[in-house]
């Protein structure tokens, strides 16, 4: 995946991203900022993350403050050997199906990164605390992954056409 970002900066290496993303909402012609909503909105408030720096207390600094882990349910024992709160409104962390996990704590981040690990290795994943849909808030950042997520979906709508056709 090639980010924007990435492209300016190897164009205009002497140009910091937020230069270039200021520029990208301005008109062309005179330089003025463009009105909100104009087309030119640039988000550079993500993170990107291999999974082996992916860290719980991270995650809820990012979100916190975007209607996520706010409303401790319980505590229980956490990897690092304390407790720790789970939290009711837990962030939704993709899986390489349609299915998604619920990462309410340090445990079930943990449990999460293994399997993806386990899978596909020390991926980048992406979170974005600005996105509009809860389930683009984070993403993996890998080919493999995507494929499979792919190759799922596909695999479902087959089995819904199959449903549809067999009455």
């Amino acid at each position: 995946m090639i980010k924007l970002k990435d492209l300016l900066e190897q164009q205009l290496p002497d140009a910091s991203a937020t230069d270039l993303a200021q520029g990208l909402n301005r008109d062309p012609n005179t330089g003025n900022p463009l009105p909100a909503g104009a087309g030119g909105n640039i988000n550079l408030n993500y993170k990107e993350l291999s999974l082996d720096q992916l860290k719980f207390d991270d995650i809820v600094k990012i979100f916190r403050t975007k209607d996520y882990y706010n409303d401790v349910h319980f505590n229980r024992m956490q990897p690092d050997g304390k407790e720790g709160p789970y939290y009711r409104d837990g962030l939704s962390f993709p899986n390489p199906s349609d299915a998604s996990s619920i990462v309410a704590d340090m445990k079930s981040l943990e449990n999460w990164k293994e399997k993806t690990k386990r899978r596909f290795g020390n991926v980048k994943v992406i979170l974005d605390p600005d996105a509009e849909e809860h389930w683009e808030k984070v993403k993996v950042d890998d080919e493999r992954f995507t494929q499979d997520q792919k190759d799922a979906n596909d695999a479902k709508m087959d089995m819904l056409k199959q449903w549809g056709t067999s009455e």
